[in-house]
């Protein structure tokens, strides 16, 4: 196992292009951490950073305190696992999870003996000797993992490595690598760019918009206190509403709408609109204190026990997601009044997007 530190890390490709900027992280032993971002934040060249495969242009990267920017990627003593699976579609499962050994000059004993453990711990014992294309996607994964494993490296690396699984299969995989953590505790950094494998498998993850890394912190710290609209937006399936509400004495208000002032936060902090974020979740239909939303029903998605209930109050589009029978009868362009929960109101600035702390407030 290992720890990692990076410090000041930054990227700039030949023509100027920056990629990623500033990035300081630290890494425990043992720990999961998922890089989760946009499109084009820079997550998978990070990634590829502290594996070798791409030159660190600013900042130190430390595996056990030791600087490894000009070390070569097999001497750090990580192994990654794509999104393409890269098995060599020649050999069998048993030849493509013991090539890395075979290279070394692993005794035909021990890498024998490495490759049947890593076929337990993944399922995978009865497909020895099967070739990759006789084997589902997501068996030729379980088989990429392996090959990782049987090195038995200081960090494991992971690139995406379900994009290309159905959601059944992703959710049964993300099951599979949380338990394979737990089970061998080496250091893992596992890059995707879908915010539910990242809050179901990381223990930290670090959420990076436009090469800069925005915030690090738990799952239920991302959740729970957001450092800014982004942040928020970013992380919650389905996503949060963001009202342009204006302080009107104790509350925030807007035609239709009045939410009142978050706790510990006094209306004289609040000069102009700010934007209040609400979780579809955390509006429903049965009155609250927690302010009231008076909106025009557009659409109505029936999930099985639940439903999300897409309205509209004015030009500001609202999303809630209530229990299915309370969504019975309703149609397009009914008035519906949704009730928000007390105390659920995260506030940012409207401007810069930043968290305004206090009380309920992020």
């Amino acid at each position: 196992m290992a720890e990692l530190k990076l410090r000041g890390v930054g990227k700039v490709y030949d023509g100027g292009v920056r990629v990623l900027s500033g990035i300081d992280l630290d890494v425990a032993d043992g720990e999961f951490l998922v890089l989760v971002g946009p499109s084009g934040c820079g997550k998978s060249t990070l990634l590829r950073m502290i594996a070798g495969l791409e030159h660190i242009t600013e900042g130190t990267l430390e595996i056990d305190g030791r600087v490894v920017n000009d070390v070569a990627p097999k001497d750090r003593d990580v192994a990654m696992v794509f999104q393409s699976y890269a098995l060599y579609p020649h050999m069998t499962v048993r030849q493509n999870m013991g090539f890395s050994l075979q290279i070394r000059r692993t005794a035909a004993a021990e890498m024998d003996a490495k490759v049947e453990e890593a076929a337990r711990m993944l399922g995978l014992s009865g497909l020895l000797d099967r070739l990759p294309r006789e084997l589902s996607g997501g068996q030729r994964q379980r088989v990429a993992i392996g090959r990782a494993i049987v090195r038995r490296p200081r960090v494991f690396l992971f690139d995406e490595p379900l994009s290309n699984l159905d959601a059944n299969l992703r959710g049964q995989m993300r099951v599979e690598l949380k338990a394979l953590h737990r089970d061998l505790g080496t250091t893992m950094i596992y890059v995707t760019h879908d915010q539910i494998e990242a809050m179901t498998l990381a223990d930290r993850i670090c959420l990076l918009e436009g090469g800069h890394a925005r915030q690090v912190d738990t799952p239920s710290g991302l959740y729970d206190r957001p450092d800014s609209r982004f942040v928020a937006s970013f992380i919650g399936s389905p996503p949060m509403n963001f009202l342009p509400l204006a302080p009107a004495g104790n509350r925030l208000t807007a035609a239709g709408i009045s939410i009142p002032m978050p706790a510990g936060l006094p209306s004289d902090r609040l000069r102009a609109t700010v934007d209040v974020g609400l979780r579809p979740h955390e509006l429903g239909l049965a009155e609250t204190d927690g302010g009231s939303i008076d909106a025009t029903v557009d659409l109505i998605e029936m999930l099985g026990w639940d439903a999300l209930v897409h309205a509209r109050c004015g030009d500001v589009p609202v999303l809630a997601q209530i229990e299915a029978h309370g969504a019975a009868g309703l149609e397009h362009g009914a008035p519906i009044r949704f009730w928000a929960a007390p105390g659920a109101a995260k506030l940012f600035d409207h401007e810069t997007g930043r968290a305004i702390k206090g009380g309920g407030a992020a």
